[in-house]
């Protein structure tokens, strides 16, 4: 009689008998609860309800979608861990799943330490649609976020302005180096605009005012709320949030 290895049992249990497999990957969802438990998402003592609605999930669906998609690339054992890891993930964001979860008080505190796990998820999961809407922008992505950082008085870098470099766009970039790559707070929006508005007037060969990228940026802005807000309404940005999101996603781009 042929001895099967254990991960050739483990695949065998997958085919035939999953209820099986999942009494044997018990220790695995056991683990995986308590990593979540130890970053903050859960309390001990909700460690034994936890696993039950874990393994009732893999039992009435996961289990069988892994029967579909095992490949058999990786060891059952990692593969499965992921969906299970993914299982308790799903319990957090449904928790975690209200409008009003990330505030600007949220977004205010420095360092993260301050911020609670689900906090922290939220600002995460924010950043990741906002750099998704950002990328969406495609061509317009440069000029985009080249103007939002100076909307947030963010400090530009070489990195933001080596894309417009060009002889004739030479004296308009020493101008912008002097002025917005150190602290610039004390200048108004028109201020601002005025001079990022020159630049693109140079490469567009246009002759726009400040005030009308301004206003182009101002309804960018307005378009990220809308987006990021959602319909079903999923968070619930104001024009000073949006500023402190943008402002800690670009700090977060810096190498």
């Amino acid at each position: 009689m042929e001895i099967l290895s254990q991960e050739a049992q483990e695949r065998e249990w997958l085919k035939t008998d999953p209820a099986q497999l999942l009494t044997h990957y018990q220790s695995v969802v056991e683990i995986v609860c308590r990593q979540f438990i130890a970053r903050g998402f859960f309390q001990a003592g909700e460690q034994a309800e936890l696993i039950q609605e874990v393994n009732l999930s893999l039992l009435e669906g996961k289990l069988e979608k892994v029967q579909m998609h095992f490949e058999g690339t990786v060891k059952l054992r990692t593969y499965f861990s992921k969906v299970v890891y993914n299982s308790f993930q799903e319990i957090v964001r449904r928790r975690s799943r209200q409008p009003t979860l990330l505030s600007e008080e949220s977004l205010q505190h420095t360092p993260d330490a301050d911020l609670n796990a689900y906090q922290k998820m939220a600002i995460q999961d924010e950043l990741f649609r906002l750099e998704a809407i950002l990328k969406g922008l495609a061509k317009r992505q440069h000029k985009a976020v080249f103007n939002l950082k100076l909307l947030v008085r963010f400090l530009l870098e070489y990195i933001d302005i080596q894309f417009y470099s060009s002889p004739k766009t030479a004296d308009l970039l020493e101008e912008i180096e002097k002025s917005f790559f150190q602290p610039y707070d004390h200048l108004t929006d028109k201020e601002v605009f005025d001079l990022s508005v020159q630049l693109y007037n140079v490469l567009e060969g246009k002759n726009n005012d400040g005030d009308s990228l301004r206003r182009w940026v101002n309804l960018l802005k307005d378009r990220l709320i809308h987006l990021l807000n959602g319909s079903p309404q999923r968070s619930a940005h104001t024009s000073d949030s949006i500023k402190l999101l943008l402002t800690y996603y670009f700090s977060s781009q810096k190498p």
